[in-house]
């Protein structure tokens, strides 16, 4: 290829910018004053090198602003109780944390001795409240070798009480054991080491899948130059991303208006997958359609004018289609879903608008190197054989329509219906990583105490008078006390009445469960048999509240709250919400995908067809996760159901990423629909010219999200292998087989809309063959092998 400023030779020494101006879409012509210059080039590169030079810093400090964010809308019984168990009694009950320490084999004598040197010294810690041997609140200790404090930190929510962790495990970590060192866990500690595993799976999925897509870009552009600029322009973009993220995560004193941002552990991994996967694929479209540009012996300012005018636009409305989806999450009044929608949205733009500025740029400073190795790279024959393949397939598919329409049907069904056997799960201890300290201490409390002491049920009783021990306050307490105590999972039941154990654990207990700040307050705690996360703890939850309903009278109320009960009440918010959140993804994915592709037909078709494909990655989830399948063949965790935060994003992910290849081939189609008026010459050109890039950048998208799936976060595995198994079938089952078969039932009427007359179709159009079946396709879309 030519430089930029340079005669082509291929036109006999002339320009053709200079002798006149190119055809565009449409047949319009590309005005020389208006194409693409240097200047043009500079002033971009100069706004990407700043704009990474101000974001880069706060990228870098990204992962220490991750917090777990857990807590319900404002209004609901689990986030009063946290108000208010904070505000009058113990942070131990709002933020359980606890320090365990197995001391088998080591002498008596000193592990006591060491064990009292280390609660005092964490007594004096400014971030701890108060300690609490546990042997003090536990009648009967399982093991003399075996130890165990409850920790008040000094936090007013889960994100502070998390930030305590680390300094309590310091602590423990400057103290010498000749044993075993103690673990620091509880609810705070098993969320923080949460985020340190998804950070550590984020650096390790960044690591396998650039070199990866690099690869693929590789054999699809057979350019070392042309394979590496998508991969650096979705790096930049991502890390500009994580940047602007970083910065409304901290707290702005000089900002009062704009208050810190709460971040959760999906959001770097979200972030990351999104913006890498639609990043390279945005940029393989627009540098795909530039070199098809210039194969047609455009110059490189032509070239890039061109490519503006059709994968540009095609890039922006995939991109607000994406960003639609991410929109839509806002309607969850949670505040970690605020994050997340806000990560998808900014990273779909920043990836969006670096290829349209940044990689333009980057094409045309780098000039005739942007081929450098393809005449290695490219093997004889490999164009020819792709664009015959393509033909063939554009045939097979348009002589059974039918055919194509029931066997794609049939596959999306099948693979769906594992869908209607699917089952909430909630963040359990068993998913943290098992080499995590937290989950290690949790493990052996759990085994040595049981389950239900680190996080218990908490319900707050809001008492009538400060004076309700008096009269039949204590009555109506044990009256409930033995509703609770008769429901299925309930191991014990802790209340102020309680006289069993010694006179120093009730004296413990009274100080615990009674509020010296108001009176009129106490605090019962409910220890589950099972896992407090579980499924069947979740039930029990169900019951807790439908016992403590029944129960008010005499102006006495209850409120059940409490670690297990913040994540079922977020669980139940999110579930109350996802009617709203798939009505307005359908509504704004309809209207955006009318106004780009100006049919309804067709946006009516690719709804329908998202819902499938979204439904079968669903079932395809079950499959792998909740039936374990995954487990046998693939080595991922199995779990009890599917997170429900996983399932919204999906959703909303699923149906702005699938739109991006109906965007590409549609966007195909209609551009030859409008020239010849022939629904089967433009589905098959529109085969042949984006099949194969559809195929590629499945594939990139496929291997970003599988980097990502096995790591020691099975959140992250879910998403991962979800969002990969739904991009497979999409560019495959329905991009290839489905949308151009049903299309070309469609005919003419594909395209119609209100307002607008329908075309008649040509039977002959200019510059191609058509006898009967057989179509032959123009020379220069076998030339590029449909790029």
């Amino acid at each position: 290829m030519s430089d930029q400023g340079s005669v082509d030779p291929r036109h006999n020494g002339h320009s053709p910018a200079a002798a006149h101006s190119a055809p565009a879409a449409g047949g319009r012509g590309l005005p020389v004053r208006r194409l693409y210059s240097r200047r043009h080039a500079i002033i971009s590169l100069l706004f990407w090198i700043t704009v990474v030079a101000v974001f880069v810093p706060l990228a870098i400090q990204f992962t220490s602003r991750i917090q777990s964010t857990l807590s319900g809308t404002k209004g609901t019984p689990s986030e009063f109780v946290r108000i208010n168990v904070v505000k009058n009694f113990s942070t131990a009950l709002a933020f359980p944390t606890a320090i365990v320490w197995d001391a088998k084999g080591i002498p008596p004598a000193d592990a006591d001795a060491a064990w009292k040197n280390l609660l005092e010294t964490i007594r004096s810690d400014s971030s701890v409240n108060d300690v609490t041997d546990g042997n003090l609140m536990v009648e009967k200790w399982p093991r003399s070798d075996w130890h165990a404090a409850f920790v008040a930190v000094n936090a007013q929510t889960y994100g502070e009480a998390e930030k305590v962790v680390p300094k309590l495990r310091a602590d423990v970590a400057n103290l010498t054991f000749p044993g075993a060192k103690p673990w620091v866990t509880g609810g705070p500690a098993l969320f923080l080491d949460l985020n340190l595993a998804s950070t550590e799976s984020l650096r390790s999925g960044e690591l396998i899948a650039l070199p990866v897509a690099f690869v693929i870009l590789l054999l699809v552009f057979r350019s070392f130059v042309a394979a590496f600029l998508p991969v650096l322009v979705a790096t930049l973009g991502v890390v500009c991303t994580l940047g602007m993220l970083s910065f409304l995560a901290m707290p702005h004193t000089w900002l009062p208006w704009l208050p810190a941002m709460g971040v959760t552990f999906f959001v770097p991994n979200l972030v990351t997958m999104i913006g890498l996967g639609v990043g390279i694929d945005y940029c393989l479209i627009y540098l795909a359609r530039y070199r098809r540009e210039r194969a047609n012996h455009l110059t490189p300012q032509e070239a890039l004018r061109l490519t503006r005018q059709t994968a540009g636009k095609t890039v922006l409305a995939s991109a607000v289609l994406v960003m639609s989806g991410f929109l839509t999450l806002l309607f969850i009044p949670l505040e970690f879903f605020t994050s997340i929608a806000v990560g998808g949205m900014l990273v779909v733009a920043s990836v969006a608008l670096a290829t349209l500025s940044l990689l333009p740029a980057m094409i045309f400073l780098v000039g005739p190197w942007l081929e450098w190795g393809s005449s290695i790279l490219c093997p004889s024959g490999r164009v020819k054989w792709g664009a015959q393949f393509l033909n063939n397939w554009g045939l097979l598919v348009l002589r059974r329509r039918w055919s194509c329409v029931i066997i794609g049907l049939a596959i999306l069904t099948f693979l769906a219906v594992p869908f209607w056997r699917l089952k909430i799960a909630s963040v359990e201890a068993k998913n943290i990583p098992s080499q995590s300290e937290s989950r290690q201490g949790y493990e052996s409390l759990s085994e040595n105490l049981g389950a239900g002491w680190m996080m218990p049920a908490t319900i707050l009783v809001q008492h009538p008078s400060k004076d309700w021990m008096t009269g039949d306050g204590l009555t109506q307490e044990k009256a409930l006390v033995d509703k609770l105590g008769e429901l299925s999972n309930t191991e014990k039941v802790l209340t102020v009445s309680d006289s069993a154990g010694s006179r120093r654990s009730q004296q413990m207990r009274m100080g615990l469960l009674t509020s010296s700040v108001d009176p009129s307050q106490s605090v019962i705690l409910m220890l589950s048999k099972t896992d407090p996360q579980s499924p069947e703890a979740r039930d029990w939850l169900d019951k807790i509240t439908k016992v403590l309903k029944d129960s008010e009278a005499g102006g006495t109320s209850y409120s059940l709250g409490g670690l297990p009960a913040v994540t079922h009440a977020a669980d139940n918010v999110i579930i109350g919400s996802l009617p709203m959140v798939i009505l307005a993804t359908l509504l704004s994915t309809f209207v955006l995908l009318t106004a780009f592709m100006r049919s309804v037909l067709v946006s009516l078709k690719a709804i329908a067809l998202n819902l499938i494909c979204v439904m079968a990655a669903y079932g395809f989830q079950v499959i792998c996760f909740q039936e374990g399948w995954g487990a046998r063949l693939f080595h991922l965790f199995p779990t009890d159901g599917l997170n429900t935060v996983v399932l919204v994003i999906c959703f909303c992910a699923l149906f702005g990423l699938s739109m991006d290849y109906e965007v590409f081939i549609l966007s195909a189609v209609r551009e030859s629909w409008l020239d010849n008026h022939n629904m089967n010459l433009a589905v098959q050109e529109g085969l042949q010219r984006v099949a194969g890039i559809i195929t590629s950048a499945a594939f990139i998208m496929i291997a970003v999200f599988l980097s990502f799936a096995f790591g020691d976060v099975v959140e992250i595995e879910q998403l991962g292998v979800g969002l990969s198994f739904a991009v497979l079938l999409d560019a495959t089952i329905i991009r290839l087989l489905l949308v151009p078969a049903i299309m070309a039932l469609m005919g003419r009427y594909a395209f119609w809309f209100p307002g607008h007359k329908l075309p008649v179709a040509e039977r002959h159009p200019r510059g191609h063959h058509y006898h009967g079946e057989k179509l032959t396709p123009p020379e220069e879309v076998k030339r590029v092998g449909g790029l």
